[in-house]
């Protein structure tokens, strides 16, 4: 009955502990917790799907240096995007947007690039959150009929800065919508349409479908893996213009050409201080452009995270809780620790191979709820066995009628208190035999229920009469024991006579009658020459010498 009463408080707790860190998590208080582990499992997980097709031109500080201060002339990109388109890019993306005129000459010349090319993707921005049209930053008009198409390129920071979502819808007042640039770009290189769109998926269909997992406000959670310059296939700016000079004069490339056949080309300012630098989980410095690659290389692998529906994540918090209820006992501290080390680390090999998989378990707050329980439970069974064990060392070492102590527990004190007395001889200590006067007769007169009576007030009287540092202890029979420490015989025999005269003076009390005893009693000091046996015998001599001159009296040897 004991060991269910105290399951189903350990029950309680860890259903309290785990509805604590539930609540405190709704509040968003564990968010950047678990942002940082996710984080940390990025890392972690290392290498997924890297796209072959998916080529980074970069405008870097060495193109600044050879061609001069940015902005560029635009015949500079419109070498750029017809050589691109001739060395077999199925499609090329400017993550610059082109919303102010330039010379005529250069944007003539752009222009007609782009009416040949008719492959290059142009984003628009959105200034503010109304995604209205009002608010759009767009190339220039003359550019539009000949873009292959435009998307948005707007990414929102998490709470910390650090960009792990990207909207991949963005609806208007109209309930219409624009779709993100990474989104229309992988989507037109694959011949896919939109099916469907619903706050938990975006599906594209062509011959077979794909559904891209959301999360909140249509975001995909982006599954990056390498760093920058050790992911998708980079050259520079010029590396691309040289290499086509030479295809077109017949030479050997100094770089492999053929990695821009069928690529979807994406064209970024990576140049110290010109670009948009972005954080990241797995590098804090980020080109922009990285993260159009990213999606769209998500995309393409079907590469996708999904999160665990939130009353999954729930669920495991309320297990995970419950586990400490059953496994907690007090009794095995250091052992039980282990376990919950050892659950955990299980519980986060399972959360980093469904990881692995992209499947995305919440982690923090189902281990904070388990660590809550754990230490709950551990906290009151710790109490409960500490009380459980006082208990039953009290019973071990008490008499169950008088409460005092028993005469085992007694001469343990007592073989310490000698002990100490042998090392110092400043450590007095004296010991007080009492016997109830004629007790036997007592019990045949009133009965043993009112014997029994006499016995505890006995003791209570004892008890009373002594300091805490005494110790009292039922002898046997009606006969019991003080120890008295640091007290000489005089002051013994002082304390004795008090006690002699509280007992006479005290009335027991049963439902009919009253009644009143005498005791006689012995005192003994201890000398260096005695033993446990021979200053009890001292004390006793004494409580025979008072029992044989009257009774009601102190007498030593």
């Amino acid at each position: 009955m004991r060991l269910k009463k105290s399951l189903l408080i350990n029950i309680v707790l860890a259903i309290f502990a785990a509805s604590l860190i539930f609540l405190i998590s709704e509040k968003g208080l564990f968010a950047r917790l678990e942002l940082l582990n996710l984080d940390f499992s990025f890392r972690l997980k290392g290498d997924s799907f890297h796209s072959p097709k998916i080529v980074i031109v970069e405008i870097s500080d060495s193109d600044i240096l050879e061609i001069g201060r940015w902005p560029w002339h635009r015949s500079w990109h419109a070498a750029l995007v017809k050589a691109l388109a001739d060395l077999g890019s199925k499609c090329t993306y400017y993550d610059i947007v082109f919303s102010e005129p330039s010379t005529e000459e250069d944007d003539k010349l752009f222009e007609e690039a782009l009416r040949v090319t008719r492959n290059v993707y142009m984003p628009f921005v959105y200034t503010f959150d109304s995604n209205d049209v009002k608010d759009m930053l767009t190339p220039l008009a003359r550019f539009s009929p000949y873009i292959k198409d435009t998307g948005a390129t707007n990414v929102f920071p998490d709470i910390d800065g650090i960009i792990r979502k990207v909207p991949l819808v963005f609806f208007r007042k109209d309930k219409t919508y624009r779709l993100h640039m990474g989104l229309q770009i992988a989507m037109d290189y694959m011949g896919m349409k939109v099916k469907s769109i619903s706050p938990k998926a975006i599906v594209l269909s062509n011959s077979s479908e794909i559904k891209i997992p959301l999360v909140k406000k249509y975001q995909m959670l982006i599954n990056w893996s390498r760093r920058w310059k050790d992911s998708f296939i980079h050259y520079s700016f010029l590396d691309v213009l040289v290499a086509y000079k030479d295809f077109l004069d017949h030479k050997k490339p100094h770089i492999n050409i053929d990695d821009f056949k069928d690529s979807i080309c994406l064209v970024g300012i990576t140049a110290l201080g010109l670009y948009d630098i972005k954080a990241v989980p797995v590098q804090p410095e980020y080109p922009g452009i990285g993260i159009m690659a990213a999606i769209i290389n998500n995309i393409l692998g079907k590469s996708f995270l999904t999160t665990m529906p939130r009353w999954i994540n729930v669920l495991i918090l309320y297990i995970l809780a419950l586990l400490p209820a059953f496994l907690i006992h007090g009794e095995k501290p250091l052992r039980e620790t282990i376990f919950v080390f050892l659950i955990s680390i299980a519980y986060w090999y399972v959360y980093f191979f469904l990881f692995t998989k992209g499947l995305v378990l919440g982690l923090v707050v189902p281990l904070l709820g388990f660590f809550a329980s754990y230490i709950s439970v551990e906290t009151y069974n710790f109490i409960f066995v500490s009380i459980e064990r006082q208990k039953l060392f009290h019973m071990s070492v008490t008499d169950s009628l008088t409460g005092l102590y028993n005469m085992m527990y007694f001469k343990i004190i007592l073989k310490d208190e000698i002990a100490h007395a042998r090392l110092n001889p400043k450590n007095i200590f004296s010991l007080v035999m009492i016997d109830i006067d004629h007790f036997k007769q007592f019990n045949d007169n009133y009965g043993h229920q009112v014997g029994d009576l006499v016995l505890k007030g006995v003791a209570d009287v004892l008890t009373a009469s002594v300091r805490s540092v005494d110790v009292v202890a039922r002898y046997g029979g009606e006969e019991m024991i003080i120890l008295l420490r640091g007290t000489g015989l005089q002051d013994a025999l002082t304390v004795a006579e008090k006690i002699r005269k509280g007992v006479k003076d005290h009335t027991v009390k049963d439902q009919q009658n009253t009644y009143n005893v005498a005791i006689s009693l012995g005192v003994s000091m201890f000398q260096p020459a005695d033993n446990m046996d021979t200053i009890i015998k001292k004390a006793d001599e004494g409580l025979y010498r008072a029992k044989q001159t009257g009774k009601d009296r102190v007498c030593t040897v």
